[in-house]
């Protein structure tokens, strides 16, 4: 733009030059001396042809300096107008620019709050099977030291007990028999004592049977040798019964306290002497509700652990998202 206007210039400083060489040719005109006068028209006109020619160059001049501002004005805009323009196609680059640093930090935000939460999920689900991991550890842990032995020894404790009930129906049927009942197999084994059939108690009935001509005593040993291993369980293991099986501890504690009375009496027999059995000892009585008992914790604990493994199997057919 600025090459423009000093070219624009130059083209009026040569005008003014051009002007003023006419200026200085009409003053030498004047200056000359005046030739012989040839007919008086021609010097009239000769005198009015140099006040033409500078009008015609002021008007001239006065137009190409209007030109001129006009041009200028022009390319004054034309320059504002491309500032504008870059002005904006710089902003908008910048603005572009910023929208796309924004939308990639955006993006890489949520990419790893994604992975952050899918790793909390993985571990959290990790936690938990850790934790229901170790519970079914315990669990087996009670199945296999409290509630399993326990009802293994039960079960060999009343085989050898019916089996003993069912010697003494044969050996005399008008004194013992067998008939349905609550006991563990749906039986109640009873006793025809002082007129009238009684329910067959071991500490209570013991003195009449052991040691008269039935042949029923060896039972009675293996009987005590079962409680005294059914002893040892609870006393040791006691500490594995579900916190809701609180009835649970009562009865073991109910059947140790059979356990020592029953064979108490039991070596009383043995060595003849008169068994005298008080009313302490007719409360010692075997605890029948133990069989349930042990049953009903068995079998929780054991459909508690086939439902986590069956679980835990869908669990790990499952792909990790």
């Amino acid at each position: 733009m600025k090459a423009v206007a000093a070219l624009l210039a130059g083209g009026l400083l040569s005008i003014g030059v051009f002007a003023a060489s006419g200026n200085a040719g009409g003053a030498a005109a004047q200056a000359t001396p005046p030739l012989p006068a040839a007919a008086p028209m021609a010097t009239g006109a000769s005198a009015a042809v140099p006040g033409l020619v500078d009008e015609r160059l002021r008007l001239e001049l006065a137009n190409a300096a209007s030109r001129l501002t006009s041009l200028e004005t022009s390319i004054a805009k034309s320059g504002e107008k491309a500032d504008q323009v870059a002005l904006r196609t710089s902003t908008f680059a910048l603005y572009t620019a910023l929208g796309a640093a924004f939308l990639a930090a955006l993006f890489s935000f949520a990419a790893q709050a994604l992975l952050m939460w899918h790793q909390r999920r993985i571990n959290r689900a990790d936690s938990e099977a850790k934790v229901a991991n170790t519970y079914i550890e315990w669990q087996l842990q009670q199945l296999s030291e409290l509630y399993g032995p326990i009802r293994a020894l039960l079960g060999q404790s009343n085989v050898l007990y019916r089996q003993m009930n069912r010697a003494l129906v044969a050996a005399d049927s008008k004194k013992f028999k067998l008939i349905p009942g609550d006991d563990f197999d749906g039986q109640e084994f009873q006793i025809f004592h002082n007129g009238a059939w009684l329910r067959f108690r071991t500490v209570k009935h013991l003195e009449e049977v052991y040691n008269k001509d039935f042949g029923v005593e060896p039972y009675f040993d293996d009987v005590v040798d079962v409680g005294e291993r059914l002893v040892d369980v609870i006393r040791e293991k006691a500490g594995f019964a579900r916190p809701e099986d609180d009835a649970l501890v009562k009865v073991m504690g109910d059947y140790l306290a059979h356990y020592l009375v029953l064979r108490r009496l039991l070596n009383r027999a043995k060595d003849g002497e008169k068994l005298h059995v008080n009313a302490a000892d007719e409360h010692a009585t075997f605890p029948n509700q133990i069989q349930e008992l042990v049953d009903n914790g068995f079998k929780a604990i054991n459909e508690q652990v086939m439902e986590w493994r069956n679980f835990s199997g869908t669990r790990k057919n499952q792909p990790r998202m």
